[in-house]
């Protein structure tokens, strides 16, 4: 509703109790006011009016303008009082009414109005074909965010892919298709550890020959220990603690405070996680196996659990079969992202 129409409603309501007359006195003050008289105006009134119940004075309203040049006619609110007036609607005003609607290209606003299905049954098409346009409007508008999410991780632009992610789940919540992008990002976090960090493929750095500061391992050691100690003695806490040390980059001490934790769904994807950053490609594909077995009730498991099996046999250097998963992934799901990308990065190694 428009900032005007509001402001005097909510004036007229602190004056006035009366609907009618509060409806009376909007129209009036939108009348008199021709700086006001604009389309999100006129539609904001129509649809006090439809919301009070106030349809006779909206019709009138209408009748009043509709011929004149700058008036935007409200038509899915102007339909709706038609439906619950008591009006009776002649062969020759339905078809001016469509005619109406075709000059004015008021299809998809008009389809809105729902009590004049019997009258006009052309809204039904209409809302068909607006309910299309909307859902395809949404799909592509997912898409295109979903390619720029690819472009982002490609790039290694992690804090703008997060800000993205973040973004999606706003603009789609629940939606399936995030939620489970949401849900890999992690494990899409693979794709530069392939590229930086294999000692198959990563370069000797001069870094590599710095030792880190002594006071930074001890306070490293201490706080590990801690989280592990705590752990121990709140196994309810572990899976968290399990997490702090797994962004401290202390794989092996997150997979040991894991031993901890009750195997819980979140807990068997994370451990397969920290599986493949410790670089334990034989248990993680045997561990890839059990998940399947547990949570074959899911039907994204398959998925997930081929992207990972693919990376446990890269990291154990059969390349081939890797390829032949990751296809076999894609053959299946040809929008699924990140195992493109994925492929795309071996095919150039």
């Amino acid at each position: 509703m428009s900032q005007f129409i509001e402001l005097e409603i909510q004036n007229l309501l602190n004056e006035t109790s009366d609907l009618d007359e509060v409806s009376v006195r909007l129209i009036q003050t939108l009348e008199s006011n021709s700086e006001e008289w604009t389309s999100n105006n006129i539609t904001s009134l129509s649809q006090f009016l439809v919301n009070a119940g106030k349809f006779h004075l909206l019709i009138e309203f209408v009748l009043a303008h509709v011929e004149e040049e700058n008036f935007a006619i409200p038509w899915a609110y102007f339909l709706e009082a038609l439906g619950h007036s008591t009006l009776q609607l002649d062969e020759k005003t339905v078809k001016s009414l469509l005619e109406g609607i075709e000059e004015s290209k008021a299809k998809s606003e008009a389809s809105r109005a729902l009590s004049m299905n019997e009258k006009l049954p052309q809204l039904g098409e209409w809302r068909s074909h607006r309910k299309y346009k909307i859902h395809r409007e949404y799909r592509n508008n997912k898409d295109s965010l979903l390619d720029q999410l690819i472009t982002l991780r490609t790039q290694q632009l992690y804090e703008q892919e997060k800000s993205l992610l973040i973004r999606l789940q706003k603009l789609y919540p629940g939606d399936d298709e995030i939620l489970h992008e949401v849900r890999e990002d992690r494990q899409r976090r693979a794709l530069d550890i392939l590229a930086r960090h294999s000692p198959k493929t990563r370069p000797l750095q001069a870094e590599d020959f710095i030792p880190r500061d002594p006071e930074v391992e001890k306070v490293l050691e201490a706080l590990l220990e801690s989280l592990y100690e705590h752990a121990e003695s709140e196994p309810e806490m572990a899976f968290d603690f399990a997490v702090a040390a797994f962004m401290l980059e202390a794989y092996p001490e997150s997979l040991q405070i894991l031993n901890f934790c009750e195997p819980t769904e979140s807990y068997l994807w994370f451990r397969l996680e920290v599986l493949l950053k410790c670089r334990r490609f034989v248990e993680l594909l045997a561990e890839i196996t059990q998940v399947e077995v547990l949570l074959s009730h899911e039907p994204e498991t398959f998925f997930a659990t081929a992207y990972l099996r693919a990376q446990a046999l890269w990291g154990l250097g059969n390349k081939h079969m890797a390829i032949e998963v990751m296809e076999g992934v894609l053959a299946s799901r040809p929008h699924y992202r990140a195992g493109g990308a994925l492929l795309s990065i071996w095919s150039t190694q």
